[in-house]
């Protein structure tokens, strides 16, 4: 991925804020609400220097937000079959601020984006079983 100078600062500027916000917000809901600052500003950048590799991370962080947040709003409306674990958030600004500093130094982030995938999986039934049997952890 290459990325100027311009449009990194503006990525891990926009991480920065939502790292240290997401951090400050105890509620699930205001911690995503920060988090989905993150794939916006990638969008915002490969909206105007094209990056398929952007793109890729903007698809697994908006997937990751989307999922989540139609979990929050089932149990919301009385689905509780699926749970948050008490780890679940804390994972997310894990995973969150493993990226930024991917992202600042340059380094391979598959592996993270590939943990982002597993918590948003655990969201979905058969992710909750298959975690609750012990299969995966996060």
């Amino acid at each position: 991925m290459k990325l100027t100078r311009e449009n990194k600062k503006l990525i891990l500027d926009e991480f920065e804020f939502a790292i240290s916000k997401m951090k400050e917000k105890p509620s699930p809901d205001e911690i995503l609400f920060y988090f989905s600052s993150t794939f916006g500003v990638i969008s915002r950048v490969f909206n105007t220097k094209f990056d398929q590799h952007l793109v890729f991370i903007h698809m697994i962080l908006s997937s990751v937000y989307n999922n989540i947040k139609a979990r929050l709003q089932a149990i919301k409306n009385g689905d509780n079959a699926v749970k948050f674990p008490a780890e679940y958030f804390a994972s997310l600004l894990l995973y969150t601020e493993e990226l930024y500093t991917k992202l600042k130094n340059d380094e391979d982030i598959y592996g993270t984006l590939e943990k982002m995938v597993i918590l948003t999986f655990l969201t979905t039934g058969n992710g909750y079983y298959l975690y609750e049997r012990g299969y995966f952890k996060i």
